[in-house]
């Protein structure tokens, strides 16, 4: 790294030293309870976790992230040069090795061969192939490099992430931050919105409003779509103009220090067909029915089975118009992905966590109405939740009904 750029950070960080090492304690304890001796970490959201290094570019043939060692419990960074600014305004990045730029393969062996002339290329080392950073195919190159020095190399894709699922306190106080900021997006959004103006119109207005409240660019684009497109789930703004009449979905999430919460609601333009009200009038208190039926120790499959039991008393049409009901834990984000891989209705084969104080996760309600109802076709809403000592806290309070505006 360059001391002398490291001397002139003036800025505060998003998080103290002190974070950054109870953070190392967690990852070194979670590595001996697994039985491995180090681990080499490209998920960018788990450097990011344990290093506060923020690098737009992912690029899938360069090497950036870290060997953490789980004896020392601290950790060897490794980039290529172009980066050496960026890793020396990172305080938390002692020790550094900077690979040639060249070809992907040689990047891989310096990396390897670094790892193993320390001495650590020994017991068993796990190593990340699951994740949105390097390739594939160079992680294994370093795993068979470090095979044939005496390491036992194992897969692992998500011990840290398991590290992550519960914030601590300071996390939690950043998400809590990014939960008022969506708030005040949203509400400058349905504000601006009338007959006339662009779904990208409203896209600006969301954008200056996170930015000028502190917040980086989501991990996942802001969502949002009106008329025929308002069932449109994960479709970008584009030129439509609003019309009255209109169903208007909007989506987003506001990113404070790459950390998110989501919220999402439906508007009406005007007048509308009453069963669009109708719709979310029945689903809007499916909120209240989560925060009363889940409690600190639950399973966090309960917070679906609430959600269920709620539904299926609403009268709403689940089978004609469900298009998601769940959730799913949220957590550092990096593009292209936000979220953590826990659900309460998973979609793999996952262990059903114990909700504990610094879980934090969404819950969506989403309807496709494919049945020719004017204005739309489909409306819903997102909120995101902390679990503490207490029960549930609400991040994202904003009416769930299908508010009127222009």
């Amino acid at each position: 790294m360059q001391q002398a750029i490291r001397d002139m950070i003036d800025w505060e960080q998003p998080f103290p030293a002190e974070e950054f090492a109870e953070r190392r304690a967690r990852v070194k304890q979670a590595l001996q309870a697994r039985g491995y001796d180090g681990m080499l970490v490209t998920a960018p959201r788990d450097f990011y976790y344990l290093t506060g290094h923020d690098q737009i570019w992912q690029y899938r043939y360069g090497l950036t992230g870290l060997f953490f060692v789980a004896d020392l419990g601290d950790f060897l960074f490794f980039d290529n040069a172009s980066h050496v600014n960026v890793v020396s305004t990172t305080p938390e990045i002692r020790d550094v090795v900077y690979h040639p730029r060249g070809r992907s393969e040689e990047q891989a062996d310096f990396v390897a061969d670094e790892i193993s002339r320390r001495g650590w290329a020994k017991g068993r080392i796990a190593v990340q192939t699951w994740g949105y950073g390097a390739h594939p195919d160079l992680i294994r190159r370093i795993a068979s490099r470090l095979n044939r020095t005496g390491a036992e190399v194992v897969e692992d894709s998500t011990v840290i992430e398991d590290v992550r699922l519960y914030k601590s306190p300071r996390e939690v106080e950043v998400m809590r931050e990014a939960g008022k900021v969506c708030e005040a997006a949203m509400a400058a959004a349905r504000d601006f919105m009338k007959p006339g103006v662009r779904e990208t119109d409203i896209d600006a207005v969301l954008c200056s409003e996170l930015m000028s409240r502190g917040c980086g660019h989501p991990g996942i684009r802001n969502m949002i779509g009106s008329g025929a497109r308002s069932g449109n789930h994960h479709g970008p703004a584009t030129h439509r103009t609003l019309k009255g009449g209109d169903v208007v979905h909007v989506d987003f999430s506001a990113s404070l220090h790459r950390y998110h919460t989501n919220l999402s609601r439906s508007f009406a333009v005007g007048e509308i067909d009453a069963r669009w009200h109708d719709l979310m009038n029945r689903s809007a208190g499916c909120t209240d029915a989560i925060v009363q039926g889940v409690q600190c120790g639950d399973p966090f499959s309960r917070v679906q089975n609430a959600a269920d039991d709620f539904i299926a008393r609403s009268g709403v049409d689940r089978a004609r118009h469900e298009w998601f009901i769940g959730g799913y834990v949220l957590g550092i984000a990096f593009p292209p992905d936000w979220v953590h891989r826990h659900r309460p209705r998973p979609f793999e084969i996952e262990p059903d966590p114990e909700m504990k104080p610094g879980m934090v996760f969404n819950f969506e309600v989403q309807y496709d109405v494919f049945d020719g109802w004017p204005g739309g076709s489909g409306a819903g809403w997102i909120d995101s939740y902390l679990m503490t000592d207490n029960g549930l806290e609400v991040l994202t309070e904003f009416p769930r009904e299908l508010t009127v505006v222009g």
